[in-house]
């Protein structure tokens, strides 16, 4: 089974050691290579990628924090390169954005700002912040195309004043020296008409000399999705097709190259670009190297492909290189650009967990969305559903009542759009660990917030005594209505599963289970049980003599 969601048991750990809270949105803007982020000597972010970003979190205020950096392969807080302590106000909100590069020049900084909003002051609107985390271009202002000043005078490692409350709607914007409006450094497209009554960054990155990687635009919107702004001015070809790649192989970020020349810089897991015009009726070369490569030459492997113009394709990378199940890339030609009608989402799925089973994804209810999807295979056709929020549950194939997992998807902001929901990571608990996560069709990711909040409400009623134990076992004691299969997880409060522990199909009645302890540290730890459609989290403290 997969571990518990990381942002959910910070947010449990939250409400169950402090009583003041402050929210924090965290934004991966150093081109160093993915990292690890370490709270208190415990991990926060593990394989947090450069251009990702977490939604807003409630996290404790009122206490020093010490913030520890270390590279994603870390496997403990003393493998910190940097350590920043900060200490949060309760209940206001905070954007962090990890700036700079570790070791070099300029120094890598975590850039703090308590003026975060999570929803725009006007419903018909979004607010938008500014953030400059371009190294080597100099103070700059975000101008309209048409010379007028939207965010004025920022310079590298600083936040605009205050976020610009617009319609949201599509705009040409351009970067220009903050002294000269009249020279554009760059123009791109943001289109902000699906982001409306919520807020988002704008945040500059990597480097202007043309330096790898090269200057871009990104936004993080309030959920923690992240996407490029789309550059002005590109010319078409006269045979085009439109390609989405996403990023689901757990291989280390890659380098990803078309016939020779690097298309895709530092193309990190679970990312995604936005539908791209590609040239059609030629054979594509699609080579994949690891990052930092210097060369098609460092390629690793090869898929020849080719488009069929006025087509829509998606492409996953999926798979392990070098490991087993082998990488891959998997094209399919039924890609949509806009749903099928405007007030819908179109939906697409991508079986991209490399352990899991045939699946079903369904509603709560049962309802079966798509249905028995192997691996590596997408979904037969999208779905085409009301722009709204669902309960979602994966289960196996033939075997609905089995809930894998439960997730809630909050699609009411994507109106007239698509996406594909892709699994990722493995069952079995491995790292990465399993989740599905939403490519939208303008590049944005993030993952499917799990249902354990929720379901906690029909809550399993069970105790723990005692709750404060020296001892290697203790008793848990449930009332269960039904007959059902009963597993119980040791979880430590920034998310790491510790123990999983399946009591297997128990009766009717109430039940006592001694729950096994051997091995864990002193602390304090949440225990949670979990049946077919139920969830229940305790709290015990451990201690030794």
């Amino acid at each position: 089974m997969k571990k518990l969601i990381l942002w959910v048991v910070v947010l449990l750990y939250a409400q169950f050691t402090f009583a003041q809270t402050a929210r924090l949105q965290v934004i991966h803007n150093s081109p160093t290579p993915t990292v690890d982020v370490y709270a208190n000597g415990d991990l926060l972010l593990d394989d947090f990628a450069f251009r990702t970003a977490t939604p807003f979190v409630e996290v404790p205020a009122g206490v020093e924090l010490t913030l520890g950096i270390a590279l994603g392969s870390s496997t403990s807080a003393e493998e910190a390169l940097v350590n920043i302590p900060v200490t949060l106000e309760a209940d206001k909100n905070y954007i962090a954005v990890a700036n700079g590069i570790v070791g070099g020049n300029p120094d890598f900084e975590l850039a703090v700002t308590d003026i975060g909003r999570t929803m725009a002051e006007e419903a018909g609107n979004i607010n938008l912040l500014f953030f400059h985390g371009s190294p080597d271009a100099p103070e700059v202002d975000i101008t309209l195309t048409d010379g007028t000043v939207l965010f004025d005078n920022v310079s590298f490692g600083n936040f605009s004043s205050d976020y610009l409350s617009v319609p949201a709607a599509t705009y040409g914007l351009a970067v220009t020296p903050a002294e000269d409006n009249s020279t554009v450094v760059a123009a791109y497209e943001g289109a902000f008409d699906f982001w409306k009554g919520n807020t988002a960054v704008v945040f500059a990155s990597g480097f202007l000399s043309g330096d790898a990687p090269a200057f871009e635009p990104w936004v993080a919107l309030s959920n923690g999705g992240t996407f490029p702004l789309k550059a002005m001015g590109a010319t078409e070809e006269t045979m085009m097709a439109k390609l989405q790649v996403i990023h689901n192989s757990p291989t280390p970020t890659v380098d990803i190259y078309v016939n020779g020349g690097l298309l895709l810089d530092n193309f990190a897991f679970r990312t995604a670009t936005p539908y791209v015009d590609v040239p059609a009726g030629v054979e594509l070369n699609i080579g994949v190297a690891l990052a930092n490569s210097t060369s098609a030459d460092d390629i690793l492997v090869n898929f020849p492909v080719t488009l069929e113009d006025g087509q829509n394709y998606i492409a996953v990378a999926n798979g392990i290189v070098g490991g087993d199940p082998g990488f891959n890339i998997e094209v399919t030609d039924i890609g949509r650009t806009m749903a099928s009608e405007s007030g819908n989402i179109d939906l697409l799925f991508f079986h991209g967990s490399p352990d899991a089973p045939e699946v079903d994804i369904t509603l709560i209810d049962g309802t079966v969305l798509f249905d028995n999807v192997s691996y590596g295979d997408f979904a037969a056709g999208y779905l085409s559903v009301p722009a709204a929020a669902y309960d979602l549950a994966v289960t196996p194939a033939m075997d609905n009542s089995t809930v894998v997992a439960a997730y809630k998807s909050d699609f009411d902001f994507w109106k007239g759009n698509t996406a594909v929901v892709f699994a990722s990571g493995f069952l079995s608990g491995d790292v990465p660990a399993f989740e599905p996560w939403v490519a939208l069709s303008n590049g944005g990711t993030f993952p499917l917030a799990a249902l354990e909040g929720e379901m906690a409400n029909r809550n399993i009623d069970f105790e723990v005594y005692p709750n404060v134990t020296d001892n290697t076992t203790t008793l848990v004691e449930v009332k269960l209505e039904e007959a059902q299969n009963v597993e119980i997880f040791v979880i430590d409060l920034v998310g790491n599963l510790l123990s999983a522990q399946n009591f297997g199909d128990l009766q009717e009645g109430t039940q006592q289970l001694n729950l096994d302890l051997t091995g864990l540290q002193p602390g304090t730890y949440l225990i949670q049980m979990r049946t077919r459609n139920a969830i229940g989290t305790k709290k015990l403290q451990l201690i030794r003599n």
